[in-house]
């Protein structure tokens, strides 16, 4: 993974609403869009940003549902672990600094 990729995820992960929306979608296996906005204390506006930076940072895929009333919204396969292989790799490779401030 890249790192402008890998800086998009991060930045992505990095607010405590989008999380709660990726905890719901590892939940299952679909999602529609009402029960999102159900699940959240915000504004359906504001899940619908949130929604959209999780898709451009490729975490969340979505597709329009059967019945043709919204959306439904599932994890994006592989992006995850392409992540966390890259933030691993990064991890293991640093000279870490000890207790005292010194690496």
């Amino acid at each position: 993974m890249d790192d402008t990729t890998t800086a998009a995820i991060a930045k992505a992960l990095a607010h405590p609403a989008r999380l709660h929306i990726l905890r719901l979608l590892a939940a299952q296996t679909e999602c529609r869009g009402a029960d999102i906005f159900s699940e959240l204390p915000l504004a359906q506006s504001t899940i619908s940003e949130h929604l959209r930076v999780l898709k451009e940072a490729g975490l969340v895929s979505s597709r329009p549902q059967a019945s043709g009333n919204g959306m439904a919204y599932c994890l994006a396969s592989g992006v995850f672990e392409d992540f966390i292989a890259t933030v691993s790799d990064i991890s293991s490779a640093a000279a870490l600094c000890n207790s005292n401030g010194r690496c």
